[in-house]
């Protein structure tokens, strides 16, 4: 059996709309900073989680040697620490700006603001505690 949809010009155009379409949104997307500031934000919130998540489990594993012997998956751990303070100025610069344009309502900018401090709050602790160097 053999498939004919792909010989057919019609169908050929439309799955061509179809990309260009998803190309267009994609585009339109990197280019809104209100939209690369929800997606900063939304990054600060998964890669921290994600490091407290890695560095617990880890140093549950390996006992107090872990932070002395440094096994890889304590490394990718301590890796984490200098994208988090990138995505945590990314949140702030975002919250500026969303305030300054006034992006989204007021219950959102209050959000992207708490959620920026947050960030900085968490980065400053990081740093505090050696893992950043700042």
């Amino acid at each position: 059996m053999t498939d004919h949809t792909s010989r057919n010009p019609a169908s050929r155009s439309d799955e061509d709309g179809s990309w260009t379409t998803v190309r267009r949104g994609l585009q339109r997307r990197l280019t809104s900073l209100a939209w690369l500031a929800r997606a900063a934000g939304v990054g600060l919130s998964s890669v921290s989680v994600g490091f407290v998540s890695i560095f617990l489990l880890v140093l549950e594993r390996g006992g107090e040697l872990t932070l002395i012997t440094r096994p890889l998956p304590m490394r990718i751990a301590l890796a984490v620490p200098p994208l988090i303070a990138i995505l945590a100025l990314a949140t702030t610069a975002g919250a500026i700006l969303g305030w300054r344009n006034r992006y989204w309502s007021l219950s959102a900018r209050i959000h992207q603001t708490i959620l920026a401090l947050l960030g900085l709050g968490f980065t400053w602790q990081l740093h505090v505690l050696g893992f950043t160097a700042l």
